[in-house]
């Protein structure tokens, strides 16, 4: 019989069941498939188990977030990189055609299609056994799969296809929505596009009783109790995806309809200062967790980040692995002493990022997918782009809840620099601005001389072992 290996750390995840149902478990790495899925918790781990691999240093646990995508984005000293030694070396300069590069980028697919083919075999599952869940339970696993196999897909585009906008009929990449070994065939860029919606319509359906529609998770003091509702895929979720993809489109009101549907369901609040960071240092949410729509939690996240951003200092040496934000930061958060972001994200002096990297005692450390903020930068754009009047103000309420002098908060006139530059402060940490100067088909910022856009730079190359088979 078949077997699936998992984590024991999957085990012990706690999304969104109580610490009890988790002990149900026998204390396996590699469980019989038909043992797993006879029963409703099985089905709970296998879903459980997918946002832990997503959460992986692989994946959104580094490479995908704070690592390597943010290293392309130029988010961090060119220089400091400069070293042979250094990890991300000949990842500065987009050498897609080095060894260790093209390792990177082979992991990173291989690991994001993992998780896809986890996700197409609890679907398959819930035809085969479905039964054995309430119904909805049955609904809401569904839902979960179809909206993260459309988010998975999503990324995958991103990172391998060119801008929709430029080349919706270039060559895209496989959807794959089967559980198995053959291959699938690569779809166009716009017909990729269609089957994420397609999901995420589909998911949005499964999803029509989620628990998040009767609650709001940001007004439970006890943020272990928020988890459950955003530490995985949720009807609200769905409408932040499409608010992306549209803007990538370029469907400007399908994505202002959908950034509004998520602002104004009540159920995410917008950073309050007073409450969040102007705190006793146990209760600091530096993470703004108020926002999250989606995100994945992961008690490995503060090892990664200080691994990799800060030095590691022996008593006569100190490694490559420091890895600071550049010395223009300061410029980027505009001199703001008075912004938030600025003042909790990076260390004075040294321009580390602090985002991940101080202890969290009240907050479970999580790595956000999506969070409040991106909807309003979002629709800001978006009514830019449609000569709506109301984008400025829409930018102006996100500054407000950033930046504590009221003298400095507001912004006179809106423009897309503007708005890049908001994003530019917001995004740090999360890998969302390697895709934003993609999308724009804009230069990459650096400090020595801006990266030239182009799809040298945005496009990874397919795995060699992929070309095997012709994809």
């Amino acid at each position: 019989m078949k077997k699936l290996k998992y984590n024991i750390i999957a085990l012990l995840f706690v999304a969104f069941t109580s610490c009890n149902d988790w002990l149900a478990v026998e204390p396996e790495t590699s469980v019989d498939e038909s043992k797993l899925f006879a029963t409703e918790q099985g089905f709970k781990d296998a879903i459980a188990g997918v946002y832990v691999h997503m959460a992986s240093e692989s994946l959104y646990g580094e490479e995908m977030t704070f690592g390597f995508l943010d290293v392309l984005a130029q988010q961090y000293d060119y220089e400091t990189m400069g070293t042979p030694f250094h990890k991300y070396y000949k990842d500065r300069d987009y050498d897609y055609a080095d060894a260790s590069v093209k390792k990177r980028i082979a992991t990173i697919w291989n690991e994001m299609y993992s998780a896809i083919s986890e996700i197409n075999n609890i679907l398959k599952w819930l035809d085969v056994n479905g039964n054995v869940l309430p119904e909805a339970s049955y609904h809401r696993i569904k839902g979960e799969c179809l909206l993260t196999r459309a988010y998975l897909h999503y990324d995958l585009l991103r990172l391998f296809a060119p801008n929709v906008k430029v080349s919706p009929d270039a060559k895209g990449i496989p959807y794959v929505t089967i559980f198995g070994v053959e291959p699938t065939e690569p779809l166009s860029v716009s017909q990729t596009i269609q089957l994420a919606l397609e999901d995420i319509a589909e998911a949005k359906v499964e999803l029509a009783n989620d628990p998040i529609l009767s609650t709001a998770p940001y007004q439970f003091t006890n943020k272990i109790e928020s988890d459950r509702y955003v530490a995985r895929a949720n009807y609200y979720a769905a409408d932040a995806l499409s608010a992306r993809i549209y803007l990538d489109m370029g469907d400007y009101p399908h994505a202002v309809s959908a950034a509004e549907s998520v602002i104004h369901s009540g159920k995410f609040n917008l950073l309050n200062v007073g409450k969040s960071i102007n705190v006793n240092p146990d209760s600091l949410d530096i993470l703004f967790s108020d926002e999250h729509i989606f995100s994945l939690r992961n008690t490995r996240i503060r090892t990664y980040s200080e691994e990799l951003h800060l030095a590691k200092r022996t008593e006569t040496s100190s490694s490559g692995a420091s890895l600071p934000l550049p010395s223009n930061i300061s410029e980027i958060y505009a001199g703001n002493n008075d912004d938030i972001r600025f003042s909790t994200w990076v260390e004075v002096g040294t321009n580390y990022l602090l985002k991940y990297n101080r202890e969290i005692k009240r907050f479970y450390p999580k790595q956000t997918l999506i969070r409040l903020s991106e909807m309003y930068l979002i629709l800001a754009e978006a009514q830019l782009k449609t000569n709506n009047n109301k984008a400025l103000e829409t930018l102006n309420i996100l500054r407000r809840t950033r930046i504590t002098n009221p003298a400095t908060q507001d912004i006179p006139v809106l423009s897309e620099n503007e708005i890049v530059n908001e994003m530019r402060r917001e995004f740090i940490g999360e890998g969302q601005l390697f895709f934003l100067f993609k999308r724009l088909n804009r230069a990459i910022p650096n400090i020595l001389q801006d990266v030239a856009p182009g799809n040298a730079v945005f496009v990874f190359p397919i795995p060699d072992s992929e070309k095997e088979y012709g994809l």
